[in-house]
């Protein structure tokens, strides 16, 4: 994981490096592919050619792929085990309990309502009440990825300089990730081919989004203040 500070900007140094090398090597490939579309080869030694560049470039840049999805996957470790901090946080049991009868009636939906709300003011010991409430949910399955992101912006955002390094690496593999995707489409893209398949690539998540994926609603808002004052 990349919970100390200095490790974490070391390997944000490093994957935007190597995230320069592979772009580099990818550019260097598309323009290979190019050249060949002006030599009025035929269709099959087109293919033959275009395979051999394709080839090439993934065998030179596969070490520095594999590095920049190994810091990706620590900082995603790392994510989570903030998250795991956050869950096993000591709150005022007292509140917890109360609000947490108060949710017993409170639509799923309305629960990611509530946590927008309680993870814009920072009430942790609400913020354990609705984590708790939701996960005994038999519906929560629909809103599982939702509820997931906003707790890990929350986290990320706390720990400040850390949260945003470890959001820049999974970032950056996001890039590389569709940098070499769209190597692998290249051929069937430019020559309208169906005959090449690319092989699955491995999808590298970012553990941050830009913005809550549901607005606040008036409603949840009048709500959650009025049960804050019980």
């Amino acid at each position: 994981m990349l919970i100390d500070a200095l490790a974490a900007e070391c390997a944000e140094r490093d994957q935007d490096a190597d995230c320069v090398r592979i772009d580099a090597a990818i550019s260097r490939s598309e323009q290979e592919i190019a050249a060949l579309e002006d030599q009025q080869l035929d269709s099959d030694e087109l293919r033959k050619q275009w395979s051999a560049v394709r080839d090439r470039t993934i065998l030179a840049i596969r070490d520095v792929v594999n590095n920049v999805v190994q810091r990706a996957a620590e900082a995603r470790a790392t994510e989570a085990w903030m998250i795991q901090t956050l869950e096993r946080e000591e709150s005022d049991k007292r509140v917890m309990e109360e609000f947490s009868i108060t949710l017993k009636e409170v639509p799923t939906r309305k629960l990611v309502d509530y946590l927008g709300y309680l993870l814009q003011i920072g009430d942790r010991a609400r913020i354990q009440s609705v984590r708790m409430v939701f996960a005994a949910r038999k519906d929560r399955k629909a809103y599982d990825v939702t509820f997931g992101k906003m707790l890990a912006q929350f986290v990320l955002a706390e720990h400040g300089d850390l949260g945003e390094r470890l959001t820049r690496i999974c970032r950056l593999a996001e890039k590389v990730d569709a940098r070499i995707a769209n190597l692998f489409y290249a051929y069937s893209i430019t020559n309208r081919s169906s005959s090449l398949v690319p092989p699955q690539l491995a999808q590298v998540k970012a553990p941050t989004i830009d913005g809550f994926d549901v607005e606040i609603a008036d409603d949840a808002s009048k709500t959650v203040a009025s049960a804050a004052t019980n």
